[in-house]
């Protein structure tokens, strides 16, 4: 192989590495949303229920969890909100990565495809 050939290669081995990474942030972000929403929903069902409680009927004990839960599930939303938050900064960068990346192709890699190209056709019809 052409030393440009192995430079054409080695920028779209980086390029699906880089693909690779981020499908892979992409899934943990979905693992990680999935599980605080599956913690949110049982902590509200447990809610639901000390709620359906008639007040009178509540003790002591009743209120305390009561209030445990409402702070924890609005611990899980912040939670949740920031992962939100966090991931759509990851998108934009991602974005503007993606941007630098089709202008680095398109400057460095284009010319030497053409080059290959070129050299591959002079090759072929001169024999060599």
């Amino acid at each position: 192989m052409a030393p440009e050939e192995i430079e054409v290669e080695m920028a779209r081995i980086q390029r699906l590495r880089e693909v690779l990474v981020r499908r892979e942030s992409e899934l943990r972000f979905m693992m990680d949303d999935i599980q605080l929403c599956k913690d949110i929903m049982s902590l509200k069902q447990e809610l639901r229920q000390i709620v359906t409680v008639p007040e009178k009927e509540k003790n002591k004990k009743h209120r305390q969890r009561e209030e445990e839960l409402i702070l924890k599930i609005h611990k899980l939303v912040q939670k949740r909100d920031f992962l939100v938050d966090d991931a759509e900064v990851e998108r934009l960068r991602e974005q503007e990565e993606d941007k630098e990346m089709a202008e680095y192709l398109r400057l460095k890699l284009m010319p030497l495809e053409k080059k290959l190209k070129s050299s591959q056709s002079f090759s072929s019809e001169f024999g060599s």
